[in-house]
């Protein structure tokens, strides 16, 4: 038995003697050059597809965090306000204590 060794290789031009097996080959080439093409086409639109949701998400995020931010100065101010009158509060308790304390050694 004769071992081929072009016969991974074969063109239509192999088959200059068939021109049915040429045109059948080449019929076949170009339908799986369409096939991958179009396969590579819908790859892509849905590449893109996910690029456009992946875009959005972004951006829904973005101000999303912003809002977050804007809560978060919002609850920070307010709790160093808090921390500020808990602090004249002490202070006025601890005063009338001590006024207390000196109204009782005074008696």
């Amino acid at each position: 038995m004769v071992a081929n060794d072009n016969a991974g290789y074969l063109t239509p031009a192999a088959f200059s003697g068939s021109s049915r097996a040429s045109s059948l080959l080449q019929s076949n080439t170009h339908q799986t050059v369409k096939t991958v093409k179009t396969m590579e086409d819908t790859d892509l639109q849905a590449l893109m597809a996910r690029l456009e949701l992946l875009i959005s998400r972004v951006e829904q995020l973005k101000s999303q965090n912003g809002l977050l931010l804007a809560q978060e100065k919002t609850w920070r101010e307010e709790r160093a306000h808090l921390i500020e009158k808990n602090e004249i509060a002490r202070r006025k308790v601890e005063s009338m204590i001590s006024r207390l304390k000196a109204l009782e050694q005074d008696s």
